[in-house]
């Protein structure tokens, strides 16, 4: 069965071929943003989907004297990724620690507390105006049949997290002051 980190692989290595490195450069970044994974957990990855026929590799010559692999989805691979999108998703728990701190927070020291909501609320800011950038640069939608459309969807996705972090954070500020904690 693959798991989620391999459907996230084969849904990169539908745009295109990569190499094992170009592959980890992609889950960082879009593909980090709602999905993460180390170089080490890719290569475990790729090597079982390997196994499994769902992607094959072309070797190249290589910067230096080692070779490179280049890994392509396979037609298996394609239609495993095409029948997988449409599944509902597996439940997964939930886990925020955020949330779980505040859950706690009665025990906290005031000031301490809310300087971790200061600091949450900023990195919260940051990461939102860094999003309404890269929606900016899209310039809208593309249509659903076009790759970046899934690219424009989870940042989407992710616009609306980050505001409402950021509303969240600014409501327990408001809070925590106004209680003079």
């Amino acid at each position: 069965m693959t798991s989620t980190l391999g459907f996230a692989i084969l849904a990169v290595l539908a745009r295109g071929e990569r190499t094992g490195y170009d592959l980890a450069a992609a889950m960082r970044t879009p593909v980090g943003y709602f999905w993460t994974a180390g170089h080490s957990q890719i290569h475990a990855e790729l090597q079982k989907l390997r196994a499994g026929g769902l992607v094959g590799f072309e070797a190249e010559h290589g910067p230096g004297p080692q070779g490179k692999k280049v890994y392509h989805l396979t037609a298996d691979g394609l239609a495993e990724l095409r029948a997988w999108v449409t599944e509902p998703p597996r439940a997964r728990p939930e886990r925020d620690e955020l949330v779980l701190k505040t859950y706690a927070s009665w025990l906290a020291e005031p000031g301490l507390l809310r300087r971790l909501f200061a600091d949450q609320l900023a990195m919260h800011e940051e990461r939102l105006a860094d999003y309404e950038r890269e929606e900016a640069a899209f310039g809208g939608p593309p249509p659903p049949g076009d790759p970046r459309f899934g690219n424009y969807a989870t940042l989407w996705c992710g616009l609306g997290y980050e505001r409402h972090r950021v509303e969240w954070c600014r409501w327990m500020l408001e809070r925590l002051s106004s209680a003079g904690a």
